[in-house]
């Protein structure tokens, strides 16, 4: 899910492959089950219905253009290191959807 947003929402057969290519097998039954349990712990996952519904994670501690604010305020600091700057970088990318970060270039 953490690849997910309102813009890349993803299909119970692509949670499926996805978790395949970790190495875990997984039936669909198993996979609902597990997304309201992740909802009763209260992860905001949204639900598209449709002839294939499709999901992503509704709320992110941060929007894209906050992000993006922050990344370029830390890339253009001058009392801060690149390696510190990178690192903190990768941080702030954990707050968004992974596709989103390949989109924008952040690493």
């Amino acid at each position: 899910m953490e690849k997910t947003d309102e813009e890349y929402p993803i299909t119970i057969n692509g949670i499926i492959n996805n978790l395949k290519s970790y190495g875990i097998s997984a039936e669909r039954k198993s996979v609902y089950s597990d997304i309201e349990l992740l909802r009763n712990f209260g992860l905001n996952i949204i639900c598209i219905r449709e002839k294939a519904n499709y999901y992503f994670i509704g709320s992110r501690k941060f929007e894209m253009p906050e992000l993006k604010f922050l990344v370029d305020t830390v890339q253009s600091s001058r009392f801060i290191t690149y390696k510190k700057s990178e690192e903190l970088i990768k941080k702030l990318g954990s707050y968004v959807a992974f596709i989103r970060l390949r989109f924008y270039n952040i690493k």
